[in-house]
Parts: C-alpha cells; sequence; structure tokens
C-alpha cells in the first residue's frame, strides 16, 4: 500500500475539519432521505395527482404545451403509477443505510470504514449513472461529492488504520 502523503499540521485538521463536515452532511442527508421515505408512503398517489392538477389546470388551459405545467403534471403522472413504492423503498434503504454508516465512521469503527467506500462508489455510480443518462446536474454534483469523500475516506482510514510493515 503507497504511504500517505505528508501534509502540514494545519492541512491536516483542514482536511479533517471537512471530512467531518461532509460527514454530517451525509447524514442530515440520510436523515432527509428517511423522512421523506415515510412521507411518500403517508400520502396517497391520488392526493399527489389531484394537487398536480390544482396546480397546473389553469396553466395548461391558456397555455396547454406550457413546460413548467407538463413537466409538473408528467411527473406527478408517473409517480403516481410507476414509482411511489420503489422511490419510496430506495429513500428509506439509502437514508438509513447512510445515517448508520456516518455513525459509524464518528464512532471510529473500524468496519465502518470501508462499509462506507463501499455505499459511497455504489451509490455514486448509480448517481453518475442516472445524472449523465438524465442530464441532471444535481446528480452529477451529488456523485462529485460522493467520489471526494469516497477519497477522503479513503484517506482518513489509511491514516487511522496504517497497513502494518513487515
Amino acid at each position: 500500500m503507497d504511504a500517505l502523503p505528508v501534509l502540514t499540521e494545519k492541512r491536516e485538521k483542514d482536511l479533517l475539519w471537512f471530512f467531518d463536515l461532509a460527514l454530517l452532511f451525509k447524514a442530515v442527508d440520510g436523515v432527509l432521505e428517511f423522512l421523506g421515505a415515510i412521507l411518500i408512503l403517508a400520502v396517497p398517489p391520488s392526493l399527489v395527482l389531484r394537487i398536480a392538477e390544482f396546480l397546473t389546470v389553469g396553466e395548461l388551459a391558456q397555455d396547454p404545451h406550457d413546460f413548467i405545467a407538463t413537466t409538473i403534471r408528467d411527473a406527478a403522472h408517473a409517480f403516481t403509477v410507476h414509482t411511489h413504492y420503489f422511490i419510496a423503498l430506495y429513500l428509506a434503504f439509502h437514508g438509513a443505510i447512510k445515517v448508520a454508516l456516518v455513525i459509524g465512521v464518528f464512532a471510529g469503527k473500524r468496519i465502518a470504514y470501508p462499509l462506507f467506500m463501499i455505499a459511497l462508489a455504489v451509490f455514486g455510480a448509480y448517481e453518475a449513472y442516472r445524472g449523465f443518462q438524465l442530464g441532471e446536474l444535481l446528480l452529477q454534483a451529488l456523485a462529485v461529492f460522493d467520489l471526494a469523500l469516497l477519497v477522503l475516506t479513503s484517506y482518513e482510514y489509511r491514516r487511522r488504520y496504517p497497513a502494518h510493515s513487515s
């Protein structure tokens, strides 16, 4: 295994501060995803469709091709018909895994680091794939963030648990 780069004490401290901040961001994001999953399951798909129709009916009466109104309507239809439970399960699973692994890393559990890196790689790859497939900048940015956090986690893991030299 390669030796870690030698960093000044200030740079090391800054890097670790950024790592902790990124972990905190991931934990908050995971909690919000889990709460979002509960909300999705609590709101019936028919209500989502009715709200979308209420919000867009006036605009679509004036301009049947209005981009924002048709996008809202189409998203509501797709949500209610195809993906309601998938979205809820994905968010709950994704959020719970993130929160559990971040807690493990903050607690200094050695096994949490490689598991967290695997989760970042898998979820980041999926975000990158979907982001570039759909042209969604937010998913692309999340994939870049996950990659950066993966590098930081790897660095912190190697710093905390150096390989034993023979």
